[in-house]
């Protein structure tokens, strides 16, 4: 499970020192002790129980302008955005609603990540900052031990069951922890430290069946199936071999599977959609080669239901 990282500092700080701290100890948050040693000054950001509010009234002042560079759902509040070269790092406030809040009574809970257990592909720090937090049940598993294809089977290693309550600090650890977050009781914040680089565009995340102890999706935040699909259902000509090239070719799997998706999907018959896949051979990683078993077992069911 995520390192329990036992913080009993009482001091607080300001969020433009917790900056500072990060940059002038050059905090590397894809080096796990690097970025642990940043959990005291975290723990002493969540001691100030004004900070947060006092900023988010600031920026309601500019309310047209309010957080224009914030690229998560309304769930996340950006406090330090990626802004110098090379920055390892950001740092947000994430929102974590109840049952009882008018939010999920609308939306649901799949918007918070409640009972979608996952993985990550970056390390963070976290506190609680208010309320009792959401719980999780904690899992490890080997990432490298995977191809990560949907039902693939994985060993999944339960550790416990426990709440991020207020104080207390936590670092999640990439490629090994999973955690099915439950909602809080009552809504709750917390605080985190993000690792700000390229493997978590380049390395896959996953969501898992608990019940089943397999890979049940990919999660990564991608905008490439948006706009694969158009080019799919849109292009013509060049467009369409520039999308070809990229399923055959594209340094990342992950990318590659997206855009023979967008063709397969686009396909005018089961057979065209069947052809799309027909590009990966045996000399094609697992993780395409998988992909390919489930997509053609989907296309051929789909198929025998229609005749």
């Amino acid at each position: 499970m995520p390192l329990n990282l036992n913080c009993q500092d009482t001091d607080s700080i300001e969020l433009d020192e917790l900056v500072e701290f990060l940059f002038d100890n050059n905090i590397q948050p894809m080096d796990q002790a690097s970025l642990a040693a940043a959990a005291p000054m975290l723990r002493k950001l969540s001691n100030n129980r004004s900070f947060l509010a006092e900023r988010a009234c600031e920026e309601l002042k500019d309310f047209r302008n309010l957080q224009t560079a914030n690229t998560y759902s309304a769930q996340v509040f950006m406090l330090y955005l990626p802004q110098r070269r090379g920055q390892a790092f950001f740092i947000r406030a994430c929102f974590w609603p109840s049952n009882a809040d008018q939010v999920v009574k609308t939306s649901g809970t799949d918007p918070f990540f409640y009972h979608k257990p996952h993985d990550h592909n970056f390390n963070f720090l976290t506190v609680g900052y208010h309320g009792p937090g959401y719980c999780s049940d904690y899992y490890e598993y080997d990432y490298d031990s995977c191809d990560g294809v949907c039902g693939e089977n994985v060993s999944l290693n339960f550790i416990e069951q426990s709440c991020l309550s207020k104080g207390k600090v936590l670092l999640y650890r990439a490629f090994t922890d999973i955690h099915n977050q439950l909602p809080a009781d009552s809504f709750s914040v917390s605080l985190n430290i993000m690792e700000n680089s390229i493997r978590a565009s380049m390395m896959d995340q996953y969501a898992f069946d608990l019940k089943t102890g397999q890979i049940s999706g990919l999660i990564n935040r991608s905008s490439a199936v948006s706009i694969f699909s158009t080019v799919a259902a849109l292009g013509r000509g060049e467009q369409l071999e520039v999308l070809r090239s990229i399923a055959k070719r594209h340094e990342i799997d992950r990318v590659r599977l997206s855009a023979l998706d967008a063709l397969a999907n686009a396909a005018k018959s089961p057979e065209d959609a069947l052809d799309v896949w027909s590009v990966i051979g045996e000399a094609d990683p697992a993780f395409l080669r998988g992909w390919r078993r489930v997509r053609t077992t989907e296309i051929e069911s789909v198929s025998k239901r229609i005749a």
